[in-house]
């Protein structure tokens, strides 16, 4: 266990609006680095969800392990009930379609059309580098960049550039050089999003794409299980950011032509269900991540998000595509 030094933050990291409201406690259920707790308040003028009790940017390091889910494989497969595996496998095949699932991945692939040979891709929050492997396939000339230096290992013995996060690195990237950025998961982890958002888009080149991903404050998880919401992934998780409020960001960076598409999946419900029950002494914390994998429980609540995907409501994840205004 480490002790983090922490500060109170008294105005939105995101819009500098000073009004706010008490949204949660939390505590690092899933790494257990910290037995410390942190606050979570939702800004009353953009809608912004973000730590206002949280580690300084100094010692926020010590909440990633060895083990963090990029960085290496975190949980085995689980499921609540003992059933044969064909049967798990035919679960998910339902809920996957009963959510939308596959038309949903058929948008990611016309995106991904965009990685053309000698193109150069940049994953920012790369990880151990396995997306870079893929943009390779696709002839693109590959560059990683992360702040976990195990990652950057990882990256470098795969035969990708891998650069640290930070002044230096953009400066070898360059102006204007990039025409493919992906951010999966990402910008909910950084202290000033807009500003890292700037610099990334002033190294892309006109018209080259953005792809990004993050946790949904508005999604249904978040609604109903608050602190027991597997995306606010606290501590690490310094602002969780509504869509219509990340797309203002990105034009005010310089992006436009931007698409917001809402991910259909129940895995997150599933995991914030079972953290509820870990609190109420039902389940044990190990068994939560696992629970992913579980065909039953996320053909069950593939029901409440198709549902609300019919309502028009939103799901616990968004991506949003936006291009490079140039």
């Amino acid at each position: 266990m480490v002790h983090l030094v922490t500060e109170e933050i008294n105005c939105c990291p995101v819009c500098k609006g000073n009004d706010k409201e008490f949204w949660s406690t939390a505590n690092d259920r899933l790494h257990h680095t910290t037995e410390q707790t942190f606050e979570y308040s939702r800004c009353l003028n953009c809608e912004a969800l973000y730590q206002s009790i949280r580690p300084i940017q100094e010692d926020i390091w010590k909440c990633y392990p060895n083990n963090y889910g990029p960085h290496r494989k975190l949980h085995q497969r689980n499921t609540l009930l003992k059933v044969p595996k064909w049967l798990n496998g035919v679960a998910h095949h339902l809920a996957d379609r009963l959510v939308g699932a596959y038309a949903f991945r058929q948008r990611i692939v016309q995106v991904e059309a965009h990685l053309k040979q000698g193109m150069r891709m940049l994953d920012f929050g790369c990880g151990a580098g396995k997306y870079l492997d893929r943009a390779r396939k696709f002839g693109c000339i590959t560059i990683g960049m992360d702040f976990s230096s195990q990652a950057l290992d990882q990256v470098r013995s795969r035969g990708h550039q891998a650069l640290p996060i930070d002044d230096s690195s953009w400066e070898t990237v360059g102006v204007g050089t990039v025409g493919f950025v992906r951010m999966n998961h990402v910008i909910e982890h950084l202290y000033d999003p807009e500003k890292v958002l700037r610099v990334i888009c002033r190294a892309m080149s006109p018209g080259g794409i953005l792809h990004l991903s993050t946790p949904n404050p508005n999604g249904p998880s978040a609604n109903r299980y608050r602190s027991a919401w597997w995306g606010l992934e606290c501590p690490r998780h310094i602002v969780l950011i509504p869509p219509h409020r990340m797309a203002q960001i990105l034009e005010s960076a310089g992006f436009n032509k931007i698409e917001i598409v809402h991910e259909p999946l129940a895995k997150d419900l599933v995991r914030s269900w079972a953290y509820a029950r870990v609190d109420r002494g039902l389940l044990s914390s190990s068994s939560v991540e696992g629970l992913a994998e579980d065909g039953l429980l996320n053909l069950w609540f593939g029901r409440m998000v198709a549902r609300a995907l019919k309502r028009g409501e939103s799901t616990d994840r968004y991506h949003i595509f936006a291009y490079n205004g140039g």
